[in-house]
């Protein structure tokens, strides 16, 4: 191995420790986005690479730079003869090879305006999820470990004939997730409930068809119209706005016309209650409210929607049919 490839070998290994170190750092939350990317552009620019400087914006020159065709050919010659040989070539054919030079011109100015269109969107995209990143990157690492630390409600005892008696009638498979009760699980199946469990929790379960995955990488592989009914629970406490609008999208659109379906809601109160104001607060979003559950169903065309509240008033199972 030469010196330069020695010294290539050693700057690729110092750009790969960089590299991953940020990684850890960004995943940590140590540091925010913003400063990693900052920095991350800073480096770039003084890394001895063209083609990492600027990316596409140097492609795009170098493309109208080939594009450019110049019609004055070069005449220099060893020989005085040839000399004037390539002249007189040159000038009386300058027209024609003016005439190729200018649609050879003209076709890379229409090849790269639309690459200069594409390559503003993908900028503006970018700094548009840079922004959003930003603004959910702050507390995402205290936010994570509170959610770890947190056990999970249990489902009121009160729902369980009302959700059998509800699923008995669905024509297919009901889906039982993000958060799996065994018990409750059991007691559907026992009433002929044909139901299955997906669950992002770590903890094992030594129930038969619970599939350890998040809820919304599951329903993102179902076909459509696959679904005989849902009961969506433990997300709708944990999870984002997005993620609950996101599910319940998905959610739907899995499910067969006329399908069962239920969400059981632990009041926002509740979890004040139970974990205190900061940790409630901390959560990536705060619980939606029995009404607004109702008012997303009705908005889908949900037909015979009812709520059901728990005895000791702590959450709400509200049921409905889809049309």
């Amino acid at each position: 191995m030469n010196d330069s490839q020695s010294d290539a070998t050693y700057f690729s290994s110092v750009v790969s420790e960089i590299e991953a170190e940020a990684q850890r750092r960004s995943a940590s939350g140590e540091y925010p986005r913003a400063l990693l990317r900052s920095l991350d552009e800073e480096f770039r620019r003084w890394i001895p690479d063209a083609s990492l400087e600027n990316g596409v914006e140097d492609t795009i020159r170098g493309v109208e730079a080939a594009a450019y065709v110049n019609p004055v050919v070069p005449v220099d010659s060893r020989s005085p003869l040839g000399r004037y040989i390539k002249w007189a070539v040159r000038r009386f054919t300058y027209f024609y090879h003016r005439h190729i030079a200018q649609q050879i011109t003209a076709l890379g100015i229409h090849i790269t305006r639309p690459l200069r269109l594409l390559d503003a969107s993908v900028k503006n995209v970018d700094r548009r999820l840079s922004a959003l990143e930003d603004r959910f990157d702050v507390g995402a690492t205290a936010r994570a470990e509170l959610i770890a630390g947190i056990s999970t409600f249990p489902i009121s005892t009160d729902f369980r004939e009302v959700l059998a008696s509800h699923l008995a009638t669905a024509s297919g498979r009901v889906l039982f997730g993000d958060q799996v009760d065994p018990e409750l699980l059991q007691f559907l199946r026992a009433s002929e409930v044909d139901t299955y469990g997906v669950t992002s929790s770590s903890e094992r379960s030594d129930l038969v068809d619970v599939r350890q995955e998040t809820l919304i990488e599951h329903l993102e592989h179902l076909e459509d119209k696959s679904l005989g009914g849902f009961v969506l629970c433990g997300l709708t406490g944990r999870a984002s706005l997005n993620e609950q609008l996101r599910a319940l999208r998905l959610l739907l659109l899995r499910s067969k016309p006329g399908a069962r379906i239920a969400v059981i809601v632990v009041h926002a109160e509740t979890w004040s209650a139970r974990l205190g104001p900061v940790a409630a607060d901390l959560l990536d979003g705060r619980p939606l409210h029995p009404q607004t559950w109702t008012h997303l169903l009705l908005r889908e065309h949900a037909l015979e929607v009812t709520a059901v509240e728990s005895s000791d008033s702590e959450s709400t199972l509200i049921t409905a049919k889809l049309p």
